[in-house]
This record gives structure tokens, C-alpha cells and sequence, in this order.
């Protein structure tokens, strides 16, 4: 992060630390100072409660408007006084400020009317204010139906995060009287035990969305940090069952003295101040699941072998031990069974360690069937969005650096192959979708050695660059396209998707939004590439259909259709003609409703009814029988 963007992070966890505690510390008076014995010291706790809240409530609006202030900065990219200025009222306009802007609000009314509301009343005022933080975060990006379950989550989790750490902060006050503090302590624990589920549930449903996978967990700055705040987090989770299990009884008891609950509280407090940090900077950066990962191993795991002929078997019955093995250790590490049972299962224990030994010690290592060669870009995946123009700009390249060794037609027979210690790869073989885009980058790169540690395939990182190299990528995945559907006669069997255009549409009705084929999801299309003008009527009859024609032009100066959306790219051509495996000439490529290609012809634009009745069949095939599985190892984003 620049100085700007760790300003932000600074900022944003000193608000949010702030609106934690202001909400958390009038929850802790309400649901378990209210519950105490009546008297001097309950009365004064929660006036002591009322103060601090007030006064963490009107430190937040000031740390609030210094982290809205950082936003705008961050927005026009500069820490000058008067630019932040002139960007206060952009930042407001945005989702951002019309978030943030009734939080302080919610937060200035409470310091405003603090004395005049109940403290339950207050509470319930600052818990409103903490809950639209969650308008702020990740899982808000998209502010859809899709979203509202990781909002619920993140709204609880908030709420169960502040009650917490309210709880520990009223704790700490309430240790100066120690007849209280040894009463809330026990009557905290059950508040205490329920926050900290809700805080693992949360976390664990939003984190897995937010990081996606393991190496997303592990090879990025947002999985690293995640490993960070829940390692503090188990740390917290701990000092909370010694307080649940041993402090609370004790100090009902009175075999425990005040001072270690003092310490305990410290300590939790203390790293959960930690964890806002850490919070608020994950907040600040990119979610793992949109990250590139660094693989940091030599290996991943894969199920491939698992179909095997050779090798399946063995890999299955190495899990199956496995798994076995790790069962029978579980078994015998269980307590004794009571009763007339007692005997026998102690009986049994050395027999079932026995067994569980000889099940991991055959079968554990062969799991290195199940992993394959891993490289640190492996899980990358293509920045392009498998665009036409990328396509164009790989089928450029391809003939200049690739074509000597594997020909031009990527089969391996380039006039270089045979001077190679071994045979370069056949790019139109179908086990290319086998390797992962991040794999393929790695080898374009870095190159590729024979086994005897000799380059074979040199590497190209120093002559070309990071786009050119996905862009040759988006290439031979067209190129392995074209010639598996050209054998099936311009069928695709599999989820490819199409390359991605930039469309002009109607500016009315149910077109008018759409500006690029993603935009058009949902709708099975036509594509029509290289005919020119098409008649009104041919277009007219094709829109009485579900299908929605698309007239991709490969001259840039033709007027886009007004009944429909149009293309100008001369890419198109390129990238179609290669992926369908079609010669020259105009095309005709009908995609499915969730954008995957499925039939490619040359021919007559459809006009007459029997052509339309034959490409509404086609269509209505296609959506009765979708793909279960994308592009191979082509991913679209």
C-alpha cells in the first residue's frame, strides 16, 4: 500500500475501533450491568458505562471524518489540502459517503441525546450506526440479492464483535468494585460464549467467499492477513473459555483472585484491538479471491490421476488407507466407555492403533499421486476477460515466437521441432485444458528445461510483456478450440466461452443497457460476423425468436444496426474464425444463454421461416442442455 492507502487503513481502524467500543459498551450495560443487583455500584458503573460511551461515540465522528477525508484523498489520488477539498463533495456523492454520512450522523446524535435516552434506547442507536458499516465492506460491492446473506452475516458480526469487546472495556471499569465485577464476570459468560459464535460463523461464511481458495488463503496479502486475524482471533477464543471455564467460577467462588481476571481482560482487549487493525486493513485490500496467488509449494494437489487406468486404483486405495488410518487413530484416542464396556474398549485400543499404523504406513505414500508439479503463477488465471481484441493481438504474436517450434498451426511439427532434444507440445492436443492458464504463463515466461536441465522452450518475460504473454495464452486456447470443433464439424462439446465484444445497442428498450456480450447473459445470441448490412425483416424475424442476432462488422466505419446491438471489430474475425476452427469468410456462431459457443456455420443469413425455425431449434437445444463445466482450463472473467 502507497502512504495514502495506509493513511486510509489507519483511519478507518481507529473509526472502527471507536464505533466498537461505542456501541459494545452501552450493549454490556444493557444486557448485563441491568441484570446486576440494584445499588450504589450498579448506578455508578453505568454512569461511568454512559461517559464512555459518549465519549468513544464522539471520538469516532472525529475519526469518521478523518477517514472520509483520507477516502477523498484516495479518490483523486492526492494528500493536497485543496484537492481533498474539492473532492469532499464527490466522495460524499459516491455509495461510500452515502453510507458513512448518516453513520456520523447516527453517531452525533447519540453524544447529542446520550442523557436523554434510556441506555437500552442508546444502545439500540449506536448498534444501527455500527450495522451500516456493513454497507462499506467487501460483501457490499454489489448491493444485490446475491449479496444479502454475506451483509446479514457481516452485520452480525459486527454487532457480535463490539458486544464482545464492550464487554471486556466494561469489565476493565468494573474493577474497581469488586464485588461487581466478580457478578458480571459470571453473568457476561453467556453473552460472551454466544459472540464469539457468532463471530466464527460470520467469519467463516464471509471469508470463504472473500478468499475463494486455498491458495487464495495462502499465496495472498488478504488470505495472509486473514491467517493473522484469526490466529489472534484463537488466541482471543482462548482467554475467553479460561474467563467462561475458570476465572467467572472461581471468582463466584472466591478462589480466584480479581488480579487475573484483571490480566486476562487486558490481554483480550489487547489483541482484540489487534484484530480491528488487521480488520480494517483487510478491508483496505484486495480480496483474496481477486488477487493473483503466489503458489509458495512445488506441488498442488490433483484429481487427475483418479481417472487413470493405470494409476486410479492405487490412488484410490492410498485414500482409502489413508482415511481408514486416520479414523482408527481417532477412535482409539477417545475417552474410556463407561460401564461394563470399559474393559474391552481398552482392549481394544492397541489392536485398533496397530491397525490405524498399517493403514497410514501403506497407504500415505502413495498420496503423492494425488499432486502434480506446482509453480508459484499457477493459480493465476487471465486479466484479459478473454476478449477478441486479446485473441487478435495473441494471433499476431504467435508466427514471430511460437510457430518455428510448434508450427503454424500450433501441432508441433514447427521446421525447429526436430532440431529439439524433445518434441515440442502439440497445442491442439485436448490435454492442454488439463494445465491451468497460471502454468502455461509460467512456461511462456520462464521457458522450459528437458530433463537433462537444457532449455527447450526459451523463456519469454525479457521480450514480451505480461499482457502479450496472456494474450498469446487466449490465443492457443482458441487455436486448441478450432481444432477440436472443426473434427466435430462446428460443434463445441464443452463450456468454451465466446470472446468477448464491445457492443453499440438500441438505445431503447431491452438492449439499451448492454455494451458488451456479458451485458447480454441470459439471452441465447446470434452472432453474425462479416456480412455487412442484413435486411430489417431478416433481423426483425430473428428478434421474434428468443435469439437475440448480434452484427459483428469488421469494418470499423459501418453504421451499427439500429434494431439491434452491433460490433466494429476487426478482431472478430480472427478470434472466431480460430476458435471455431472455420475457414474464410462470413460466420454465423450461435451462443448460449450463459455465454458458452456452441455451433458455428457458414452460410445465408437466416430469413426465411424454415432457417429461423431451424436456428430457434438449435437454440432451444442449447438451453435444454447446458454445459456442467467451463472452457477446460480457460477461465472467463
Amino acid at each position: 500500500m502507497n502512504t495514502l492507502e495506509t493513511g486510509l487503513a489507519i483511519a478507518r481502524a481507529l473509526h472502527l475501533a471507536l464505533a466498537l467500543a461505542a456501541w459494545g459498551l452501552p450493549a454490556f450495560a444493557a444486557l448485563v450491568v441491568a441484570k446486576a443487583p440494584a445499588g450504589p455500584a450498579r448506578e455508578d458503573l453505568t454512569a461511568t458505562l454512559r461517559r464512555w460511551t459518549r465519549g468513544a461515540a464522539g471520538t469516532a465522528v472525529v475519526a469518521g471524518l478523518l477517514w472520509f477525508a483520507a477516502q477523498a484523498a484516495v479518490f483523486v489520488g492526492d494528500d493536497n489540502p485543496a484537492a481533498v477539498l474539492g473532492a469532499l463533495a464527490a466522495t460524499a456523492a459516491t455509495r461510500y459517503g452515502h453510507v458513512v454520512l448518516p453513520r456520523l450522523a447516527l453517531l452525533v446524535a447519540a453524544v447529542v441525546l446520550e442523557k436523554r435516552l434510556s441506555v437500552q434506547r442508546l444502545a439500540g442507536l449506536l448498534g444501527l450506526s455500527l450495522a451500516l458499516h456493513a454497507g462499506v465492506g467487501h460483501v457490499a460491492v454489489t448491493f444485490d440479492a446475491a449479496s444479502l446473506p454475506g451483509l446479514a452475516a457481516e452485520v452480525l458480526h459486527l454487532l457480535a464483535a463490539g458486544a464482545w469487546l464492550g464487554g471486556m472495556a466494561g469489565l476493565l471499569l468494573a474493577l474497581s468494585r469488586p464485588a461487581l465485577a466478580a457478578d458480571l464476570a459470571v453473568r457476561f459468560s453467556p453473552l460472551g460464549v454466544t459472540c464469539v459464535t457468532l463471530l466464527a460463523a460470520t467469519a467463516l461464511l464471509n471469508g470463504v467467499g472473500l478468499i475463494g481458495t486455498l491458495a487464495g488463503l495462502i499465496g495472498t496479502t488478504y488470505g495472509q492477513v486473514a491467517i493473522a486475524k484469526a490466529a489472534l482471533y484463537a488466541l482471543m477464543l482462548g482467554c475467553a473459555g479460561l474467563n467462561r471455564w475458570r476465572i467467572a467460577p472461581g471468582l463466584a467462588q472466591g478462589t480466584v483472585p480479581l488480579a487475573l481476571l484483571r490480566a486476562c481482560v487486558l490481554v483480550e482487549l489487547s489483541l482484540g484491538i489487534a484484530v480491528v487493525a488487521l480488520a480494517a486493513w483487510l478491508a483496505s485490500i484486495v480480496p483474496g479471491v481477486h488477487d493473483q496467488p503466489l503458489w509458495p509449494f512445488t506441488r498442488k494437489l490433483s484429481g487427475e490421476i483418479l481417472s487413470d487406468p493405470d494409476y486410479g486404483g492405487l490412488a484410490w486405495k492410498a485414500i482409502l488407507l489413508t482415511g481408514l488410518g486416520i479414523l482408527g487413530l481417532a477412535l482409539a484416542m477417545l475417552p474410556p466407555w463407561p460401564g461394563a464396556w470399559r474393559r474391552p474398549a481398552l482392549a481394544l485400543r492397541l489392536p485398533a492403533l496397530a491397525a490405524a499404523g498399517i493403514a497410514l504406513w501403506f497407504g500415505v505414500p502413495d498420496l503423492d499421486l494425488l499432486t502434480v508439479e506446482a509453480f508459484p503463477t499457477s493459480y493465476w488465471s487471465s486479466p484479459t476477460g478473454f476478449t477478441a481484441a486479446s485473441v487478435a493481438q495473441g494471433a499476431a504474436l504467435f508466427p514471430g515466437h511460437c510457430a518455428r517450434c510448434h508450427g503454424a498451426g500450433g501441432a508441433g511439427d514447427g521446421p525447429d521441432a526436430a532440431k529439439l532434444s524433445i518434441p515440442p507440445a502439440d497445442l491442439t492436443a485436448h490435454h492442454l485444458l488439463d494445465h491451468s492458464e497460471g502454468d502455461i504463463f509460467w512456461w511462456l515466461s520462464h521457458g522450459m528445461p528437458d530433463p537433462d536441465g537444457k532449455p527447450v522452450m526459451p523463456a519469454f518475460a525479457d521480450q514480451l510483456s505480461e499482457d502479450e504473454r496472456w494474450a498469446l495464452i487466449d490465443y492457443i486456447h482458441t487455436l486448441n478450440s478450432g481444432t477440436t470443433v472443426a473434427e466435430a464439424k462446428g460443434v463445441w462439446t464443452w463450456g468454451m466461452p465466446a470472446p468477448e465484444l464491445d457492443l453499440t445497442c438500441p438505445a431503447d428498450g431491452a438492449l439499451a443497457k448492454a455494451g458488451s456480450l456479458a451485458d447480454l447473459a441470459g439471452h441465447p445470441l446470434l452472432l453474425a460476423i462479416g456480412y455487412g448490412d442484413i435486411p430489417a425483416q431478416a433481423l426483425a424475424a430473428v428478434r421474434a425468436t428468443p435469439v437475440v442476432p448480434v452484427i459483428v462488422s469488421t469494418n470499423p466505419d459501418q453504421v451499427p444496426p439500429a434494431l439491434t446491438c452491433g460490433s466494429t471489430s476487426p478482431e472478430a474475425a480472427v478470434a472466431y474464425r480460430t476458435i471455431g476452427g472455420a475457414p474464410e469468410g462470413p460466420l454465423l456462431v450461435l451462443v448460449d444463454s450463459r455465454g458458452a459457443l456452441r455451433t458455428i456455420w457458414q452460410g445465408p443469413f437466416p430469413a426465411t421461416p424454415a432457417a429461423i425455425a431451424v436456428l430457434a431449434a438449435k437454440a432451444e437445444e442449447a438451453e435444454r442442455h447446458p454445459f456442467a463445466t467451463g472452457g477446460g482450463g480457460h477461465h472467463h472473467h
